[in-house]
């Protein structure tokens, strides 16, 4: 990692480092820049993507976990809110097991806490082969339907371009290697109940990656937990919803931080 996009109006104010999804970068988040208002922003490029430093072979959740720590302690920042989407929520857990000290606050958006099933994990590790055959342009034109609303893809046309823009100029290498890493990371589901953090769950209404219901179960299972279903909004309900989002999270924010 050697890109973060780092917005910091109030010295004082808690830190919420918002980590981006699959194959995605800091610019996903570009929507919640509002919330520097409430708190110092930290907007990281996972190595690999946008513009951060190409990713190393045999990258995984961990490692990315660990980026993200050595990161915090570069800025001199003790504590701060952990939010992540999709991938970014599986760098997550892996952070609270192995940062746990660096955390006041989690919040996971459209993720999940199981590990693939055997037949995702495949599909994983024959699109990693297909990506450096093809590019990654059909990357993104698959993804286009999976990410996005129904409503977000007919009211929102500049958005969706934007973020597949991204998604087609992202390094083939680097979404091969995220693939592999995923196919391989740990099941946290049974974990998932140790979490002694304040915790915000958030789904989109018409995800069908992670769908609502399957975000409101893992909710149940955290303790200290709040779950909040964002209408309107598929897998990307922070770029998609982002007034609505950026409330929800300025709510639990001020009784957690």
């Amino acid at each position: 990692m050697s890109f973060v996009h780092r917005v910091c109006e109030n010295e004082a104010a808690p830190t919420i480092v918002f980590v981006h999804g699959f194959p995605l970068d800091h610019s996903m988040w570009q929507g919640q820049l509002p919330l520097a208002q409430q708190a110092s922003l930290l907007m990281p490029d996972l190595s690999g993507f946008g513009q951060s430093d190409p990713c190393a072979e045999g990258v995984t959740m961990r490692s990315f976990a660990d980026d993200i720590a050595e990161l915090l302690d570069k800025l001199d920042i003790s504590r701060a809110v952990y939010c992540g989407l999709s991938m970014g929520g599986y760098i997550g857990w892996e952070f609270v097991k192995h940062h746990s000290e660096k955390l006041i606050g989690l919040v996971c958006c459209n993720t999940r806490a199981a590990a693939d099933d055997e037949m995702t994990a495949r599909a994983r590790r024959f699109a990693a082969t297909q990506v450096l055959k093809t590019g990654a342009e059909p990357v993104a034109a698959a993804m286009k339907e999976k990410l996005f609303s129904s409503a977000t893809r007919s009211e929102n046309p500049g958005l969706v371009a934007r973020l597949c823009e991204v998604m087609a100029t992202t390094d083939p290498r680097s979404i091969a290697a995220a693939q592999l890493a995923m196919s391989q990371r740990s099941d946290f589901l049974s974990d998932v109940a140790e979490i002694e953090l304040p915790t915000l769950v958030v789904a989109g209404e018409h995800d069908p990656i992670t769908v609502s219901n399957e975000m409101q179960e893992l909710s149940m299972l955290i303790g200290e937990s709040t779950f909040v279903e964002i209408a309107e909004s598929g897998h990307l309900s922070p770029a998609e919803q982002p007034g609505v989002f950026n409330s929800a999270l300025t709510h639990w924010l001020s009784r957690v931080a």
